[in-house]
């Protein structure tokens, strides 16, 4: 995919899209991304797979999306070629969900648009994100990988990645010191040229701990993508302005979620508050 697709900015958009924001270089400033749904199913994935297939989630969503179909059968006709088999606790729909986002369609960027906004009430959720699916299998495919990533390199310790994004026509602001999320599913790369290739009015070198690399399920091997979770928390620690476009460094210090295994329960809120962790880049 596009990893400086516009689709895939995560800010605060107030009650304008973010491609119409584009389509006029207009400045968009970052922040919690609050209306989100960020569920991590900490503690509910077993729970969740079996309410999925219960309930005819996948069919649901194929049928609300006329191209879902169709990318999910060539996400599953791409992964035959893949010389990466799956990992232990990984599900069919796992591999299928992070190939099939990381290809060239409209579907994801439907996504991370539904997912931006469906966090702003349970009600919403329910009733009008279309991609519970697509969602969870999506969420805990990079939460797999990541654990098989950290567990490879160092027992116990989070393996950090330093990324960059490039954004086309847009440009993002954030202030120094401030804590801010993507707010959706985000796609980096680990090689600064290639994201540059994607757009230079916004370039992110970012620090994600959360994030996994998509080796072996990534459409775009060239592009060495690692793909960010809505609800990992970045410290701004640099924002500045060039001649070519706006510049910004973000490091990871944890994560937040205002949903947990909501399609199970009623809404569970935690307050607002971050884990202070400093994983180490690796």
């Amino acid at each position: 995919m596009s990893l400086g697709g516009l689709q895939d900015v995560s800010a605060s958009a107030g009650q304008h899209s973010v491609a119409d924001l584009a389509k006029t270089g207009s400045h968009l400033m970052m922040d919690m991304a609050l209306h989100s749904f960020d569920d991590q199913y900490l503690g509910c994935r077993e729970q969740m797979m079996e309410e999925l297939e219960r309930g005819d989630y996948f069919q649901k969503e194929i049928a609300a999306s006329k191209n879902y179909l169709s990318l999910w059968k060539k996400a599953q006709e791409a992964l035959l070629k893949s010389p990466v088999g799956l990992l232990r606790e990984m599900h069919d729909s796992h591999a299928i969900a992070l190939m099939a986002y990381t290809m060239n369609s409209s579907l994801h960027s439907q996504l991370n648009w539904a997912t931006s906004t469906a966090g702003r009430s349970p009600e919403q959720y329910r009733h009008n994100f279309s991609f519970k699916y697509f969602h969870f299998y999506l969420t805990t495919a990079i939460q797999i990988m990541k654990q098989r990533q950290s567990s490879k390199d160092n027992v116990g310790k989070l393996h950090c990645y330093r990324v960059h994004r490039g954004v086309k026509d847009l440009y993002i602001e954030a202030t120094v010191g401030s804590t801010v999320r993507f707010g959706r599913f985000t796609s980096t790369s680990r090689l600064w040229n290639e994201a540059q290739k994607f757009g230079n009015e916004t370039l992110f070198t970012v620090t994600t701990c959360l994030g996994a690399a998509m080796q072996g399920f990534s459409y775009y091997t060239s592009e060495k993508e690692v793909l960010i979770p809505p609800y990992e928390i970045f410290l701004v620690k640099n924002f500045f302005r060039t001649r070519r476009g706006n510049r910004l460094h973000l490091h990871s210090v944890g994560n937040y979620s205002k949903y947990h295994c909501q399609l199970l329960e009623g809404i569970v809120y935690t307050p607002f508050r971050w884990d202070a962790g400093q994983p180490g880049l690796q």
